[in-house]
């Protein structure tokens, strides 16, 4: 049987916390030693320290249905990703995980659009980035 919380309101912000402790949790369950960054302003929102010392950061993004991704405050830098999470209209349904995509910052000015006047990804253009945890473990 699938549990199922509907909400009183959507707010992005409990999806975008949720992504954010979704992702930290995955990253701990691979025995990536990562850091959560609070605050309501931040760029950065996980800090992993790679076995070599090396500073990773990580900017996640989410959706709860799927139409794009926003990608406007998006800072290209050496060492910094994009996960992006993707709960396909089923944010509520926690027996349903959503898809990841791990996207190196240096390649979202080539994948991203513009629409409506805002720079977004679309689910065509970063399949190849699916499930690649992997690109973390430096």
């Amino acid at each position: 049987m699938k549990t199922v919380v509907k909400p009183e309101r959507k707010s992005t912000q409990e999806s975008g916390t949720g992504s954010e402790f979704l992702v930290l949790s995955h990253l701990y369950r691979m025995n990536i030693n990562a850091f959560l960054s609070f605050g309501n302003t931040k760029q950065i929102d996980i800090i992993i320290k790679s076995k070599n010392g090396l500073a990773i950061t990580i900017d996640v993004k989410s959706v709860r249905d799927y139409s794009s991704i926003p990608v406007n405050n998006v800072r290209v830098e050496p060492n910094h990703y994009i996960v992006v999470v993707i709960y396909k209209g089923k944010f509520h349904e926690i027996s349903s995980l959503p898809d990841f995509y791990i996207i190196p910052s240096s390649d979202i000015e080539v994948l991203q659009r513009i629409f409506k006047k805002e720079k977004r990804l679309m689910k065509g253009k970063i399949e190849q980035y699916k499930d690649q945890w992997d690109s973390l473990l430096r």
